[in-house]
């Protein structure tokens, strides 16, 4: 769909901390937007969730999709 729509897309694989490698590749890319899906892990309720870290870091909006 990407390509019909003319949208560029990279897929790019990482290990590590998924909020410092999101971060990273946000910050690399000057990214626009930074699009997560939702966690439903209860740990993630009492230490914040990757798109609530990444909300507070305030650099780009965030968009959490279900």
């Amino acid at each position: 769909m990407a390509e019909e729509l003319q949208v560029p897309v990279t897929f790019l694989t990482r290990r590590g901390d998924p909020f410092a490698e999101l971060r990273a590749i946000a910050d690399a890319s000057k990214a626009d937007t930074v699009v997560v899906g939702s966690s439903t892990r209860a740990g993630y309720r009492l230490v914040g969730s990757i798109a609530t870290r990444l909300v507070r870091l305030g650099r780009w909006p965030v968009i959490v999709v279900p």
